[in-house]
Formats: structure tokens, sequence, C-alpha cells
């Protein structure tokens, strides 16, 4: 009877201890294999461009440092999409593309660039006369037809100064072309804007116009400002210059104004069914030799 007994006790401990086996393998198989399917369905949210999905964390195990980690690499490739696309805004993808690579210093290189600037003429009454909402929203649609063109042709804006654009061809993306690519912008600025007046017409806004100066030379171009605010910025005489041709345009009732620098690079059929005026010496602050430009329009 005692062995008989033994016997029971025996087989009921064997079931539970292989009942209790297998739900233990189950729970542990469970704990592992829930978190791993978690962040592999975050993966494939992430492949779709869900950069908002997050690994669900539920433990201080490793695989919870492993999700919480995870976790952090999503918000930092979230907060470099957010870059691509908000620096996409400004220039051109191509180039937005190459300086998110790193491939391109920043650090301050010697660079032969042409600088463009765009300025609105009689901005400041227009402003005084409408109301403020009235005036920024013609202001972005001006800007947003500009900067297209800007950004068809390579061009990098590097800010806008009030109502004035200042933008550059052949930086930091070296493009040999750029005084040509800079020009051809600038003509289809002219082009949008007469487009843009013409829908300005059609809902009662007042028109805009604006000069252009152009100038093709040498510049400092790299990251500068202070530790904690850098800027992609151009230094040099050829920004001053170009700045100046956009205030002559004004006082030589032209809309766009090049110097010889920037007309001399220019292509033959570039310059077909444009009208040319003769070339000007002018005088720039700050320069001993007077500067030759060209005004068209």
């Amino acid at each position: 009877e005692y062995a008989r007994g033994v016997l029971i006790f025996s087989i009921v401990v064997f079931v539970l201890f292989f009942i209790g086996s297998g739900v233990l393998n189950r729970l542990i198989s469970s704990s592992i294999s829930l978190p791993v399917q978690n962040m592999l369905d975050t993966v494939k949210e992430i492949k779709k461009g869900n950069y908002d999905a997050r690994v669900e964390v539920v433990s201080n195990d490793e695989s919870g440092v492993l999700g919480d980690a995870t976790n952090k690499m999503i918000k930092g490739l979230k907060e470099r999409e957010l870059l691509r696309d908000t620096f996409g805004r400004y220039v051109a993808p191509e180039v937005r593309d190459e300086i998110l690579s790193g491939r391109i210093p920043l650090d301050g290189e010697l660079r032969e660039v042409t600088v463009l600037f765009a300025d609105l003429r009689g901005f400041t009454p227009l402003t005084e006369s409408n109301d403020p909402k009235l005036v920024a929203k013609i202001l972005n649609k001006y800007f947003e037809e500009m900067s297209t063109a800007i950004h068809e042709h390579s061009g990098l804006i590097l800010q806008f100064l009030g109502d004035e654009i200042y933008a550059v061809f052949g930086a930091p993306v070296y493009k040999s072309n750029h005084p040509c690519l800079a020009f051809d912008a600038a003509l289809s600025m002219e082009k949008k804007l007469i487009a843009l007046n013409g829908y300005f017409d059609g809902i009662g806004w007042p028109r805009l116009s604006n000069g252009i100066g152009i100038h093709t030379g040498n510049v400092v171009a790299g990251n500068i400002g202070s530790p904690d605010r850098l800027s992609y910025l151009l230094v040099g005489d050829t920004v001053n210059i170009a700045s100046r041709l956009q205030s002559l345009t004004r006082e030589l009732n032209a809309q766009i104004i090049i110097s010889s620098q920037t007309y001399d690079r220019l292509r033959k059929e570039q310059l077909e069914n444009i009208t040319v005026k003769q070339s000007l010496a002018v005088d720039i602050p700050g320069k001993k030799n007077k500067v030759n430009i060209y005004s068209i329009g």
C-alpha cells in the first residue's frame, strides 16, 4: 500500500512538473517573442514612413532596454527627416541631400559663385496701406514663386531679408555654369512675377514689382556665427557688389542688372530675344575701380 502511494505521488509530481514546464516554457517564449514581434511591427511602420511609431516598453529587462534604445533611434530618425524636409523647402533637393550627406565642406573655403539679390519696390507704402495679414499673404505668395524659380536652377536661398531675397549659385554644391543658372533664374523670376500679378489682379490684391542684381566673383563660404548658432554665409566684395547692383535697378529703371563678370560667362542663346542695354561703368562704395554693368528690361 505504501509503495502504491509513493508511485501515485510520483506520477502526480511528474505530471505537475510536465504541465508546469510547458506553461513556464510558453511564458518564457511569450516574454521573448511578443517584444520581438512588437519591434518588427514598429520597424515595418518606419519603413512606411511613419516616424511616430514606437516600441511598447513593458519591462526593465533586456527586451525593455532594447525597446527604449529603438525608440530613441526612431526619434533621431524623425528629427533628421524633419530637418531634411525643412531644409528642402529652401534649397533644391539635390543641394539639400549633398549638405546632409556630409560630403560638402562647411568649415570655410574660397569659392567662385554668382550672387543674386532681389528686392520688392515700393513695398513700404504697401505695408502701411494694407492689413498686416494681407501683407503676410502677399509676401508668402511672392516668396513661394521666387523660391521655386531659384530652386529650379540649383540656387540656394541664404536669407529672406524683409522683402529682399539673398541667394547664391555655385555653392555649397559647385556648378561650373553658375552665372548661367543665376541669369536664367532671374528671367524665370520675372516671368513668374508677371503671372503672379495676373493672379493678384483677379483677386483684388495689389501688384508687385522688383529689381534683381547679379554678380559673379570669389567669396569665402562656410558655416559662420557663434558656437550656438551657425549659418551658411558668404563673405567678400562679391556679395556687396551684387547688393549694390540690385539697388541700382531703381536708379536706372531696370528689372535686372548684371555685372560684366556675369555677362561675359553667359551663353549666346541666353541673350536671344532679350533687350540688353549698353554697358555702363558705375561706382561701388568701398571699391576703387568702377564695375561694368548691363541692364535688362
